[in-house]
């Protein structure tokens, strides 16, 4: 049975965020990434969009959601499903977040501010 502990998840840095891989290609979840955002206080992630679809679940905390021209406040244990190609960005509260997100194996992350293309190493 496949288990990767939890002291073996590799961990990332990003515009002042800790992106831990919890499962990806590269450790053997083949059509799928999964790993968590934590977000500082008052932190977030900067408008973006993915070649695919990613879905992400509140684990703690409060956000702010921008997803194309709509925007939403959610909370611990909500849900949102973010379109591929739609741009979206993420503004965390004072107390700061954290929440897990899903996508497919190898999805592109087009940043909106200079247009790089990238395949995050959290999903490769």
């Amino acid at each position: 049975m496949p288990v990767e502990r939890a002291a073996d998840h590799p961990t990332f840095e990003l515009g002042g965020n800790a992106i831990t891989s919890l499962a990806a290609p590269a450790r053997g979840s083949e059509e799928t990434a999964l790993f968590r955002i934590d977000l500082p206080a008052d932190g977030g992630l900067p408008p973006h969009h993915h070649d695919h679809f990613d879905v992400f679940t509140m684990l703690t905390g409060e956000v702010t959601v921008h997803l194309g021209d709509e925007t939403a406040s959610i909370a611990e244990g909500d849900s949102v499903v973010v379109p591929s190609n739609v741009v979206h960005w993420v503004e965390a509260g004072s107390g700061g977040a954290s929440l897990v997100v899903t996508m497919l194996a190898h999805t592109k992350l087009i940043r909106e501010d200079d247009g790089a293309m990238i395949v995050p190493p959290w999903v490769s």
